[in-house]
């Protein structure tokens, strides 16, 4: 019966890897932007991502941008060629959020 909880064991520990990989290879893609998106505005507050979607199979993002006491500022980056597009009436945000965004 040992024999069998060597496996499991195993396969619960290399799923824990993956999947604890890729919930840090997240935040520190969140962070980027985020970071990205504070250099553009020149800003010296934090800036938090919310309502972040994935877009274009994954090859886009769309979200908003977070800064203390100013409403959301709207945005789509491209993951492979890191472009980024604030605000709502960007064309590269209309291109890939526009349907995906909330009324």
């Amino acid at each position: 019966m040992h024999n069998l909880w060597i496996p499991v064991v195993a396969i619960l520990l290399v799923a824990g890897l993956i999947f604890g990989g890729q919930a840090i290879s997240d935040a520190n893609r969140d962070d980027a932007i985020a970071a990205r998106i504070g250099e553009r505005l020149e800003a010296q507050d934090d800036i938090e991502i919310e309502r972040l979607l994935e877009v274009n199979k994954g090859y886009g993002l769309c979200g908003d941008a977070v800064r203390a006491d100013r409403p959301a500022l709207p945005f789509y980056y491209h993951t492979v060629t890191e472009q980024l597009a604030l605000g709502a009436d960007a064309p590269a945000y209309r291109e890939n959020c526009g349907r995906h965004a909330a009324p």
